[in-house]
């Protein structure tokens, strides 16, 4: 399964690479610098999701602690769900879940975010390049928050047996890091990045269906519970939306602040113009 997925992988990679072909190839004695300056975006993609509560306002709050609340009301599903996935074991569903979890996989993650990129930089690709400084920024910022949220809350993962409201705060064990879904968020981080940029609908849909089975494929090993999926997704598209906005908002200020010198002769002399 593991090669199938590599080979998926790399088939997606090439679509990608054939439908963001949009000039020749760039001298690659232009790529350190181009990588330098895309790395600084990916850093500040970052800073901005991360300072992001700071800039909330009381509306932003408000969805904050709905998001919240409906994850604590989704949490009485979690021991249903889970007798549910358990009592439909199959053949089918062990390479569903097998491919899921590949796809929310950190190696996955790096993998493609580092093929795209390069591709980006060969294909002289804006498109591809932009895509992945959202995807890693997206990434670097979601894993900082849930790394640290999982540690701290210690809760017991479904295959322990202790039920969905064990929480041992900083257990440590990797048994007591459910809360909540780094595979899930992985998974819809992609999909929901890609998916913004792409248009046609189909490819949309696609891209949604793959996020959504990298949380399934958890639900289905008894490694999260619904509520630890649910939270993971929505934290993703969160993120992503924040890291988009924030390298929107830096492209437009770069814009607005660029100008552009001209010295020209004439017959009274030298002169200079400046357009911004």
């Amino acid at each position: 399964m593991r090669t199938l997925f590599h080979r998926g992988l790399l088939s997606a990679w090439l679509v990608f690479c054939a439908s963001s072909l949009h000039g020749q190839e760039r001298s690659a004695s232009n790529w350190p610098r181009q990588f330098v300056h895309d790395a600084g975006n990916v850093l500040a993609g970052t800073g901005h999701v991360l300072s992001n509560p700071l800039r909330w306002r009381s509306k932003d709050w408000a969805i904050f602690g709905s998001v919240l609340a409906g994850t604590f009301a989704i949490s009485f599903a979690d021991e249903e769900v889970n007798r549910f996935f358990q009592r439909n074991q199959s053949r089918t569903g062990d390479k569903l879940a097998s491919f899921g979890v590949q796809c929310g996989e950190p190696r996955t993650a790096v993998l493609l975010t580092g093929g795209l990129y390069l591709s980006g930089l060969v294909l002289d690709s804006d498109w591809l390049r932009e895509t992945c400084v959202t995807l890693s920024a997206s990434l670097l910022a979601s894993g900082a928050v849930q790394y640290p949220v999982k540690i701290a809350s210690g809760r017991a993962r479904p295959h322990v047996g202790r039920g969905h409201k064990e929480f041992d705060f900083f257990h440590g064990a990797e048994a007591y890091s459910s809360f909540f879904s780094g595979h899930a968020m992985v998974a819809m981080v992609f999909s929901h990045t890609l998916a913004r940029r792409l248009q046609p609908l189909p490819a949309k849909l696609l891209l949604y269906s793959v996020g959504t089975l990298g949380g399934a494929a958890r639900l289905y090993g008894e490694d999260h519970w619904l509520s630890d999926v649910t939270l993971g997704a929505i934290f993703a598209i969160a993120n992503v939306n924040s890291a988009a906005q924030g390298l929107a908002e830096q492209r437009s200020h770069s814009q607005v602040g660029s100008r552009q010198w001209c010295v020209f002769a004439s017959a009274r002399g030298l002169h200079t113009t400046v357009a911004w």
